[in-house]
């Protein structure tokens, strides 16, 4: 029962907002193929994008700021879509745990990550983007890849949004006991992700 309820919805999301609100393309899906356990790493520029990205990748997971588990209601959607909470700009270390072990007990798991930690509206300069060290950090210590993902900046309703994967990312472990390269790491991701062209 709570399989056919979870497709329900899967394609309720589908159809109303990746065929309706927007025309969502993708490309280069296939890379996943590859790839049963990996962290999606994707910019962030609107609400609707953990959506583009949830009808098209299976075994989903994602990261999603603690204060929305506040609502028992919201709580109970968000977990039954494999949400897990952390903490924003704080060092929650029991949040970051919970989501290594996740990934860790799981054999087929793709984790999405927003490296910007919010919805991002400001210009995109090079070097000076917003970006967190989480998802880096995150990759190094359970030794998973990062797929980065550009979806269309912004995008108005009932216009073509393009969600495109690039070529899968391998953590540096020494990330791990250097902060200065787990920073530089976590930016050069950040920029990795704009450079990618969608069609």
């Amino acid at each position: 029962m709570i399989d056919k309820i979870y497709i329900i919805v899967r394609n309720v999301i589908r159809v109303l907002v990746c065929k309706i609100l927007f025309f969502v393309k993708y490309e280069n899906l296939e890379i996943l193929e590859n790839y049963d356990k990996c962290i999606i790493c994707a910019n962030h520029s609107r609400i609707f994008d953990p959506i583009f990205l949830y009808p098209a990748i299976p075994n989903m997971y994602s990261v999603a700021k603690a204060d929305l588990f506040k609502s028992n209601i919201i709580s109970g959607f968000l977990k039954f879509h494999n949400a897990i909470p952390i903490k924003r700009n704080s060092n929650d270390i029991r949040g970051t745990k919970n989501i290594i072990d996740t990934l860790n007990t799981h054999s087929k798991i793709r984790l999405l990550i927003f490296p910007e930690g919010g919805i991002f509206k400001e210009n995109y300069i090079e070097n000076k983007r917003k970006t967190k060290n989480g998802a880096m950090y995150i990759s190094a210590t359970a030794n998973v890849p990062i797929i980065p993902v550009h979806i269309t900046v912004r995008p108005k309703f009932f216009s073509k949004v393009v969600v495109c994967f690039g070529k899968p990312i391998f953590p540096r472990l020494e990330v791990l006991k250097d902060r200065k390269l787990l920073k530089e790491e976590s930016i050069r991701l950040i920029n990795q992700i704009y450079q990618i062209e969608g069609n």
